[in-house]
């Protein structure tokens, strides 16, 4: 399916006059992006970065066949993919990697054991049939995602602890110290800082009907949907900031980038007349160049910054679809 569809206006498929676009002039056609299409696009390149991320690149080109087989099927944002029989993962790898055929069986073998639960085996018949499930990528996908984040934020040891939480849902603090071969004391620190900044919550869970303190077990959990919320925010009030920031930068140095385009245009005007560009004079002196330069390379590292947080905008709205539970 296309990316950019069209929608007739004032046209009728029953009006005898009506000529199909090929013979007429489109002035009646308005132009859309198609978002379903765009997004699954969008969330089919991130899946196979993820898999080769999290396996290789052997194991993303399995994922990516079945996505093929998915898109001329399908084409739209789902929980699910359409199911790709074995035979047809087989025939898409000769046509695109004929030397992994011989371990495809072992690559959806290890696919459909792991933990994330992307890749299902919904038919054991003929090898197998075999679905991608997009819910699971997207709650992998956004934990990868706020594990990044914690990582930058609190170091490598608060990183470890947080994904120990994550993986066994609720966990007590002599647990993860256990898990995470960290002194008790250490162990503590990191629950209780991450606890302090809302990344973890505590259950208490009373073994007695009493509620007495000696008999309460205090469990660390991760709230992850309330995160995705919070970064989310947090990402939003980035971009913004990331915005102004370039807005004024850019208001600050109108006049220069005005000289700029100028100079620009009569280079454009004196190439196509056949004058050499060295001939003409230089609009703009040496400082004005120095400081255009210099405003030149602060808004390339805003856009790139920019890039970066709405990447992790779209991780954590699942590109368009559902929230996580």
């Amino acid at each position: 399916k296309a990316v950019v569809s069209t929608q007739s206006t004032g046209i009728q498929d029953s009006d005898p006059t009506y000529e199909p676009p090929a013979k007429k002039n489109r002035t009646n056609n308005l132009w859309r992006v198609n978002s379903n299409t765009f997004y699954a696009y969008l969330r089919d390149v991130h899946l196979i970065d993820f898999i080769k991320n999290r396996f290789d690149d052997g194991a993303a080109d399995v994922v990516s066949v079945i996505l093929n087989i998915n898109s001329q099927l399908e084409g739209d944002v789902a929980q699910v993919s359409s199911a790709a029989t074995y035979d047809q993962i087989l025939h898409g790898l000769k046509s695109k990697k004929a030397e992994l055929v011989p371990f495809a069986k072992s690559y959806l073998d290890v696919l459909v054991n792991s933990d994330m639960g992307i890749v299902k085996m919904i038919e054991e018949f003929g090898g197998g049939s075999f679905i991608v499930h997009f819910g699971k990528f997207y709650e992998e996908y956004t934990k990868h995602h706020i594990r990044s984040i914690v990582k930058e934020r609190f170091g490598l040891k608060c990183h470890r602890v947080f994904s120990i939480v994550v993986a066994q849902k609720m966990i007590e603090q002599k647990q993860v110290a256990e898990l995470a071969l960290l002194p008790y004391k250490d162990a503590k620190e990191l629950l209780y800082g991450l606890y302090t900044e809302n990344f973890l919550e505590l259950q208490e869970l009373h073994r007695t009907p009493d509620f007495s303190p000696l008999r309460i077990f205090y469990l660390f959990h991760a709230p992850l949907e309330k995160l995705r919320q919070k970064l989310l925010s947090t990402c939003y009030k980035a971009v913004f900031n990331l915005m102004e920031v370039r807005k004024r930068n850019l208001n600050e140095n109108s006049r220069l980038v005005e000289k700029s385009l100028r100079a620009d245009a009569a280079v454009l005007q004196a190439t196509q007349k056949g004058i050499p560009p060295d001939q003409l004079e230089d609009i703009l002196t040496r400082s004005e160049k120095q400081q255009l330069a210099g405003c030149m390379r602060l808004v390339k590292t805003l856009d790139l910054g920019e890039i970066s947080v709405v990447d992790t905008i779209l991780a954590l709205t699942h590109f368009g679809t559902t929230q996580i539970s």
